[in-house]
């Protein structure tokens, strides 16, 4: 009796080395597939405010079900490779499954727009005109603060509104008209790939931006320090105690420590980009 049980066990770590090994080749193509993914996202959306300075932004079903063709796919592929680490229960498989999939689904969908305006500004012709401006105006989010600039332009029969960076609201707000030229998308988005400025002014406004950037996130110039000083020594001065161990080891809590920690460093990263994209729009 005691040998089929060592061969049954000798079975089935046989099949689990090939399944890992499987795997492991399967997780090396798909995630560099991704990875490509995400490059490409960061070149489109870094790139898009070196080239066009300001632009309308509408909504096209056309492009939200290109940004679903591609969003479904790569969110099945990043559920299946994090099958083991994130998912470990019921209601956290349709928790971060509709995550993953939102966040492929936006990202694409916005990926789509922004591509549309880089193609058009370079194949289309464009027209150098001067229009009055209207209004220059930050526009602020609940959660996430100055996130935009808004410009309205007055074009001969219409009065066109434009988004910009946080930049072009200390660039453009002294100004009460602008030489600027101007296309269409394919998409019909209207869009401004010059303006005739200065660099001075320009290199004025980023340190501008700068200056107001700290101003207002200076909090987290305290708060960060003092939580990952808390994270290094938090287990010499305040040990888990006995009763404790076991509740920390559960995967439900092992999960949510490790989607804090990517929760933090996304956050981190996204200050550095929106800091990033303000300087240098």
């Amino acid at each position: 009796m005691y040998v089929p049980v060592l061969s049954k066990a000798s079975r089935i770590l046989v099949t689990k080395a090939k399944r890992k090994e499987s795997s492991g080749q399967s997780v090396g193509f798909a995630g560099y597939i991704l990875l490509a993914y995400w490059i490409f996202f960061a070149i489109i959306h870094l790139t898009i405010d070196l080239f066009i300075d300001l632009y309308t932004d509408k909504d096209y079903s056309i492009a939200f079900w290109w940004a679903g063709a591609v969003a479904l796919p790569l969110a099945a592929c990043t559920s299946y490779l994090t099958r083991n680490s994130l998912f470990t229960g019921r209601y956290t498989d349709v928790v971060f499954s509709l995550i993953i999939l939102g966040l492929y689904l936006g990202s694409a969908y916005f990926t789509t727009l922004k591509l549309d305006l880089l193609i058009s500004a370079a194949v289309k012709p464009e027209k150098e005109q001067v229009f009055p401006v209207k209004t220059v105006r930050r526009i602020f989010s609940p959660k996430l603060g100055f996130i935009q600039t808004e410009v309205a332009l007055a074009y001969p029969n219409q009065l066109v509104t434009f988004k910009g960076t946080r930049t072009s609201y200390f660039l453009l707000r002294p100004y009460q008209a602008l030489r600027v030229k101007t296309g269409r998308s394919f998409l019909g988005s209207d869009y401004v790939t010059h303006i005739s400025v200065h660099e001075q002014e320009r290199w004025a406004a980023r340190w501008a931006y700068v200056k107001d950037w700290f101003h207002r996130y200076y909090w987290l110039m305290i708060v960060l320090p003092l939580f990952f000083v808390f994270e290094l020594i938090k287990d010499k001065y305040f040990p888990a105690s006995p009763a404790n161990t076991s509740i920390t080891k559960r995967p439900f809590k092992i999960v949510l420590k490790r989607l804090l920690v990517i929760i933090l460093t996304l956050f981190c990263l996204f200050m550095l980009v929106v800091l990033l994209f303000g300087l240098f729009g």
